[in-house]
């Protein structure tokens, strides 16, 4: 019976046991379950505070190096690290001392947490709050005083962060938030602000001064308490040697090493191009640029070194852009001698402001007439006195040459044949072709742009006119600048043809010219470059724009309050500049660099005019062309003319007598070039007065009225006698030019000569008459004022 009763009391609570155990477990079960959606709701309505989570803005250079930063929207210097870039030592000795199982736990360590919560009960405070590092992220993000409630709070958002995230991005935004004083937040803020170096260069010195200032930075502060954190930092150099995180040599290397943070300033490389970046490129932790640290640095020496020797002239900034011609990549921008140069205006961004370009586009107005079949290199020009509608272009030295050939003109930079050729263009043809080489600036300038254009009657930016003769470099090929890593690349735009892009470049090449300066000519070991100089009007900006086959280098030289300098010029001011930039970018280039087009051909040239040598044509040179497109006409420089014995009278086929005539070549000049020997007293052999005995009369366009101007309307002063000019040009054979005003006759002159007459007011018709019939008509407006 006893037996018997006993079985059913085990019976009884076997049953009660695993009854109880059912609940027990049904109640943890519905806790838990409880306690997830609660979380989960809690989790909704209260989402993470994520708001410090901004960081500065990095522009770095194309090997990672720092160029510029700016303060995040907070105002900290806050400077995301990735996890990839965390060294491996830094994460374990952080790991090691600030929670050993931080990949184990699912936010918090409860068995910490319990033995840190009763030794804060026995405190009456929170002493020791066995924070894992989700919990200090936690922390960081939302700091508020250390209290229980807050605690619960923080250990809440521990598990947000760690429902929210993976492992690797908590301990990335532990590294991003470390408090290290003032508004220096996060390890690499910290490392180049204190320690000027990346956070892979941290030795384990430094790798421990930074772990154990943000446990109290009031305290800690780097540069000002050193001392203190050398004595911290060395305890905790002794700990990681026991575990064994560092080798010994490692560590007693690092017990003696000095502390000599102190608190710096960010970079401040290429100041100009990361203010514009930052400006145009929002929300990004890092703008990766193709700038070349080293050529910037380099590049940003030498204009300081450089505009220190001009100051003596007045000249006081100046700006320069490098650009690598295989992948159009920006490698080096330098806006001003010196960004920190208050009283010379240092901040201003000399490369992306609107400046005169001078005589820097002659290049492209010779390459586009290369390709529209209007010259060759030894074409020749005539830089005589011209006017265009009261538009009287003269060359830099006040100064007319007479013939020159189109390479002379290029390589001295002349402005009038310059002109000229652009007269026998299109000017909305050269503008478009300066436009779809980069040259926006221009779009809003259209309606202003004539003919001084190709002298420079333009505003260009530094970086817009570089970028256009990268096309020269690569064969007539035009690419939008590269200025990031991540930018789309934009289509190719041909400009003009390979041909023409070689041979404006070989005549840019050529040493002697009026711009060599005097400690680089017949230099041995400077690098073969084509280079092009401008000069703006009243001296206020030097030019030069040099390229080879790997670089093109524009610099500008000047004032940014637009004073005038007499010394100012792109051969005397910018080309050294450029050449001093040059010779460390290619010393060693290949002098070989620019190639022969194989559509290019090689033909004799007559050194009169350019053009297919004639019979007559005794002197000649070779001269490239582009086959089917380059001109085609013989010379004709020189022409036979019927004369009597004594050379006193020429004749023409009608009045050619049956004997006592011989024949006879004469120069044939262009009515101008005529005018050019007239006006300068320039001897040169004249065609005999015509037979005045003969019946033809000749009529052809060889004689023009070049003053007063077609079409233009001259103001006069009331009660003052003042006249007007009479002046036109005629060809080689007249003598004599009759002139009329409306159609009654007032004088006569010699072709060529200026003479004066004192006009009535009103509408005018002007008219001139020479010797062998020809008649030529303007129109004109007199007014009084």
């Amino acid at each position: 019976m006893t037996d018997k009763l006993s079985g059913l009391l085990i019976r009884i609570r076997g049953f009660v046991t695993r009854r109880l155990l059912k609940r027990i477990l049904l109640l943890f079960l519905v806790i838990s379950v409880s306690g997830f959606l609660l979380f989960l709701l809690f989790d909704r309505l209260f989402p993470l505070p994520l708001q410090r989570l901004q960081y500065s803005t990095v522009v770095v250079s194309s090997d990672g190096s720092i160029l510029s930063a700016y303060l995040s929207k907070d105002d900290k210097w806050r400077i995301k690290i990735r996890k990839e870039d965390i060294p491996q030592s830094l994460e374990k000795a952080v790991i090691f001392k600030e929670d050993k199982y931080f990949y184990d736990h699912p936010g918090v360590n409860v068995f910490a947490l319990v033995k840190a919560f009763f030794r804060d009960l026995r405190a009456g405070r929170v002493v020791s709050g066995a924070s894992t590092i989700t919990m200090q992220v936690a922390r960081m993000l939302h700091p508020e005083r250390r209290t229980f409630v807050n605690k619960f709070k923080e250990i809440f958002m521990a598990l947000q962060l760690e429902k929210h995230f993976s492992k690797e991005q908590i301990l990335e935004m532990y590294f991003n938030l470390l408090p290290y004083g003032g508004n220096v937040e996060g390890i690499k803020a910290a490392s180049i602000i204190y320690l000027h170096k990346n956070p892979v260069d941290l030795s384990p010195a430094e790798i421990s001064t930074l772990m154990i200032v943000p446990n109290n930075p009031n305290h800690f502060k780097l540069g000002i308490n050193n001392p203190a954190i050398i004595t911290e930092r060395n305890k905790w150099l002794n700990r990681f040697s026991k575990a064994h995180l560092y080798s010994q040599s490692e560590i007693d290397q690092a017990m003696f090493e000095p502390l000599n943070a102190k608190r710096g300033t960010m970079p401040q490389n290429a100041p100009h191009l990361c203010n514009r970046l930052i400006k145009k490129i929002k929300n990004e932790n890092y703008i990766q640029t193709n700038i070349d640290f080293n050529i910037q640095k380099r590049t940003q020496q030498i204009l300081a070194d450089y505009i220190q020797k001009l100051a003596l002239w007045n000249i006081t900034n100046a700006s320069a852009v490098i650009i690598r011609n295989k992948d159009h990549a920006v490698v080096a921008y330098v806006g001003s001698a010196n960004f920190d140069d208050i009283k010379n205006q240092g901040q201003v961004d000399g490369a992306n402001a609107l400046r005169s370009p001078g005589s820097a586009l002659k290049p492209f107005l010779y390459a586009m007439a290369f390709d529209e079949g209007l010259a060759t290199p030894k074409t020749i020009l005539y830089d005589v006195p011209c006017n265009y509608n009261g538009y009287q272009p003269h060359d830099y030295d006040l100064t007319f040459r007479g013939k020159v050939t189109v390479e002379d003109a290029l390589l001295n930079s002349l402005n009038v044949p310059a002109v000229k050729m652009l007269s026998k263009m299109d000017l909305n043809s050269y503008v478009r072709l300066l436009e779809n080489g980069g040259c926006h600036s221009l779009v809003n300038q259209e309606k202003k742009l004539g003919l001084s254009l190709v002298l420079g009657g333009c505003g260009l930016k530094l970086w817009e006119l570089t970028g256009l003769y990268v096309a020269l470099a690569n064969n007539g090929q035009y690419t939008p600048l590269q200025w990031t890593k991540n930018q789309v690349a934009d289509k190719t735009v041909p400009l003009f043809s390979d041909n023409a892009a070689f041979m404006v470049s070989h005549i840019l090449t050529e040493m002697t010219r009026y711009d060599v300066p005097a400690n680089i000519e017949g230099a041995e070991d400077f690098p073969k470059i084509a280079w092009k100089t401008g000069t703006s009007y009243g001296h206020r900006d030097g030019w030069c724009v040099g390229y080879d086959d790997k670089y093109t280098v524009g610099v500008w030289v000047g004032n940014f309050n637009d004073a005038e300098s007499p010394e100012l010029s792109g051969a005397s001011c910018a080309v050294p500049l450029m050449t001093k930039i040059f010779s460390t970018l290619s010393v060693y280039n290949d002098f070989n660099w620019l190639k022969f087009p194989e559509g290019l051909g090689i033909r004799w040239a007559c050194t009169e005019t350019g053009k297919i040598p004639g019979v007559y044509c005794t002197n000649q040179v070779l001269d490239y062309y582009i086959p089917g497109i380059s001109p085609t006409e013989t010379c004709d420089h020189e022409q036979l003319v019927y004369v009597d014995q004594k050379e006193h009278y020429s004749y023409c086929k009608t009045c050619l007598p049956a004997k006592g005539y011989k024949e006879k070549l004469y120069p044939n000049y262009p009515p101008d070039m005529i005018s050019y020997f007239e006006l300068y007293h320039i001897p040169y052999q004249k065609v005999p007065e015509h037979n005045p005995n003969c019946t033809r009369v000749v009529r052809d366009n060889t004689l023009s009225i070049a003053y007063p101007v077609n079409g233009t309307e001259y103001l006069l002063m009331k009660d003052e006698s003042q006249k007007l000019k009479l002046q036109c040009s005629a060809s080689n054979d007249v003598n004599l030019v009759y002139w009329y005003v409306n159609d009654k006759y007032i004088a006569q002159s010699k072709p060529n000569e200026a003479i004066f007459f004192n006009p009535d007011y009103g509408q005018l018709k002007i008219s001139c008459t020479d010797d062998k019939g020809r008649i030529a008509n303007i129109h004109i407006t007199v007014k009084e004022i």
